[in-house]
């Protein structure tokens, strides 16, 4: 390389470049890396104060994921819980209401043979009283008088006796 070859004519010019480079270098050295050294060591343990930082969210997070997940399940099991106690009370209310309407339907059922039972007895009364007059009547004309009461109510228990053997047996 020729350019290497003049030593001598590049020697000052060599030593005014190592000198300046020198003194810059002393003179960043100084002044300049140590805030520089400063700035990138403050940044650095910015840089590892997140990360820890990170790392202890990161594991309080899976604690909270944990705790959420139990509470979940705790809810899941209450809710279940809940569910089963709300079918229970169906059917609770369900048989309540049923043994209700089966004693509405037998009390009706009852009443029901009560007015027949009634209505029975008052139709059969009023049935002697008809026939009692009916009898007592045909008999004054049979017989062409008055019968005395006594009569009258032998009569009057005789024929009502036979209209209810009557009844009785055509109902049977």
């Amino acid at each position: 390389m020729p350019q290497f070859e003049q030593v001598s004519v590049f020697g000052s010019l060599i030593f005014w470049s190592v000198l300046s480079f020198g003194l810059l270098f002393f003179i960043l050295k100084k002044f300049a890396f140590p805030p520089i050294l400063e700035a990138l060591e403050m940044r650095e343990k910015k840089i590892r104060t997140d990360m820890e930082d990170s790392e202890k969210l990161k594991g309080d997070a899976q604690q909270i994921k944990r705790e959420l997940e139990e509470t979940l399940k705790a809810a899941h099991g209450k809710a279940e819980t809940i569910v089963q106690l709300a079918h229970d009370e169906a059917k609770k209310a369900r048989e309540k209401s049923l043994q209700e309407t089966e004693a509405k339907v037998q009390q009706m059922h009852k009443d029901a043979e009560q007015e027949v039972l009634s209505s029975r007895n008052k139709l059969l009364q009023e049935i002697r009283s008809y026939t009692a007059a009916l009898t007592i009547a045909s008999t004054e004309k049979f017989l062409k008088k008055v019968l005395g009461e006594e009569d009258k109510k032998r009569l009057v228990e005789e024929s009502i006796e036979q209209v209810i053997q009557e009844l009785e047996k055509r109902q049977n």
